[in-house]
């Protein structure tokens, strides 16, 4: 048997290392890949469905982080730029906590694309926010029976309890093989030299060294005195009665030992079963697991590149667990990721935004405004607002539409559905959106101005001019009882406005 060794010894110190850095800043990115095959029509399906989301998804972020010694106070910003199926998703994050006062501060802050906070928005009958909160200082009702202090200096504890163990069965692990290997020196694409560390796994090896590290990690004696350990140190960051805590303490022993310990050689043989029966279905492609840690002098992990390659033969594993013929079908799926860490232990300048009542919604302040009446009543303005001589929207038995949160009334002719396509009456839509509307009756031609945009539609043609380049359209404008109709998406987009349309509830949902 080979235990751990000096290199693989080196990278978990730095791993652990790293996981206790109180500031920095990182960029990261993952990337996906899918591809399937099968003759089952109900698995092609499938397939479609999975490769439409997954294949070519990738998600890259930045993220900076500062933080005291004892992890008390700390702030974090990130941005998130997401592609799938060519849909692309830009959100930002931040996190705003200091414990260091006698009042606990805790602020949480998203900015996501309004497609996506629209539908909240106009359930709750508000104008389109900027950012989303959750702001606990702010609502003094919520009460938070906690010493926080406390709870930090435990949890700082139980981290170093958990490294502790990490590096001691590291030490004692005997896998029978060795994964990582130190390549040598490297430098990074910020010019720091470093020494890079490689870890590597075939199908073979990676299902050896997880049963190895079941059986003879998890599945062990230390591993229960362990646990007992770190479910004792949780439950004093518990407000709790002597009594109950000794109560709880016997029930968590009696636990361990009855349904843990004394089972340890039963678990293990079914663990060593369950191996033996996938050793001949391959899980891992030919390419396996790869992944390239870069450590610097002061041995911290500021860079990794990783790749996964997962090939699954449906028809071959159901038949290894006694299931044959209940899988068809094939994939292969790849993961891709690398990340950068730079500015560790330095100064990291984090600015979280400024919130204002015009700017953002707070979650709380939402729940409790939809709780002044039932629960089950979807808020209206006056409960959110308390002004109850704000009047409700007066919605349309037909096709409704909301702007930015607002309910748009269509006084003379309403919207209507024509082959599939809206057509709402031009004036009032594009006045909303702050573009000029004039029409010649002789030509029977409408022109929308917005800003650098000049929009020509006409009366029954689908030819359309946008900036003067022509567009052919599903749907023509038209007239509706004298009043000029056109399609609503079309003229919503071109004047950079998003739309997405509820067909089952006959909404229409504009952005911009």
């Amino acid at each position: 048997m080979v235990a751990c060794t000096i290199d693989e010894i080196s990278l978990i110190d730095s791993l652990v290392k790293t996981s206790q850095i109180t500031s920095y800043e990182r960029n990261a990115k993952i990337e996906l890949t899918f591809e399937g095959q099968s003759d089952s029509e109900e698995m092609k399906k499938a397939i479609d469905f999975i490769e439409a989301y997954v294949d070519e998804f990738s998600m890259s972020w930045n993220e900076k982080c500062s933080a005291n010694e004892e992890m008390t106070k700390a702030k974090m910003a990130a941005d998130f730029d997401v592609d799938m199926n060519g849909l692309g998703v830009k959100m930002n994050y931040w996190m705003d906590v200091d414990f260091t006062g006698d009042n606990p501060q805790m602020k949480y802050i998203v900015e996501l694309p309004p497609p996506i906070t629209q539908p909240l928005f106009t359930f709750a009958d508000l104008e389109s926010k900027k950012y989303i909160a959750l702001d606990f200082a702010k609502n003094e009702e919520i009460e938070v029976n906690m010493d926080f202090n406390n709870t930090m200096k435990k949890s700082k504890e139980l981290q170093n309890m958990v490294f502790d163990f990490i590096k001691t069965s590291a030490t004692n692990f005997e896998p029978g093989m060795i994964v990582v290997n130190k390549k040598g020196s490297a430098t990074t694409d910020r010019g720091e030299k470093v020494t890079e560390y490689e870890l590597k796994l075939s199908d073979a090896t990676a299902k050896q060294l997880l049963k190895s590290f079941i059986n003879d990690v998890v599945l062990q004696e230390d591993c229960a005195e362990f646990i007992k350990k770190y479910m004792e140190s949780t439950l004093d960051m518990i407000e709790m009665n002597e009594e109950d805590k000794e109560e709880a303490l016997a029930e968590l022993d009696k636990s361990i030992n009855e349904t843990f310990i004394e089972q340890l050689p039963t678990y293990r043989e079914n663990v060593t079963q369950a191996f033996e029966m996938i050793k001949d279905v391959k899980i891992l492609g030919d390419e396996g697991v790869t992944i390239n840690y870069y450590i610097n002098k002061d041995g911290y992990i500021v860079g990794t590149n990783a790749s996964i390659d997962i090939e699954i033969n449906l028809a071959d594993f159901a038949a290894a667990v006694g299931s044959p013929g209940e899988g068809e079908g094939t994939f292969r799926f790849g993961i891709t990721c690398e990340s950068s860490l730079y500015n560790i232990n330095k100064e990291v300048n984090v600015e979280i935004p400024e919130l204002t009542k015009d700017n953002s919604l707070d979650i709380f302040d939402m729940i409790k405004s939809t709780t002044t009446g039932s629960l089950f009543e979807v808020p209206s303005i006056s409960n959110l607002t308390g002004d109850t001589n704000i009047p409700e929207p007066v919605l349309y038995d037909g096709i409704n539409v909301f702007m930015n949160g607002k309910h748009i009334a269509f006084d003379d002719a309403k919207p209507e559905n024509l082959n599939g396509r809206v057509l709402v009456p031009v004036r009032v839509i594009s006045e909303e959106m702050g573009a000029d509307v004039t029409y010649n009756s002789q030509t029977k031609q409408v022109i929308i101005v917005k800003g650098n945009k000049t929009i020509e539609l006409t009366i029954g043609s689908q030819e359309a001019y946008v900036n003067g380049d022509k567009v052919l359209l599903d749907v023509p404008a038209t007239a509706v009882e004298g009043r000029t109709m056109v399609p609503l998406k079309f003229v919503s987009e071109n004047m950079d406005a998003y739309v997405d349309w509820d067909g089952e509830s006959q909404v229409v949902f504009i952005t911009y």
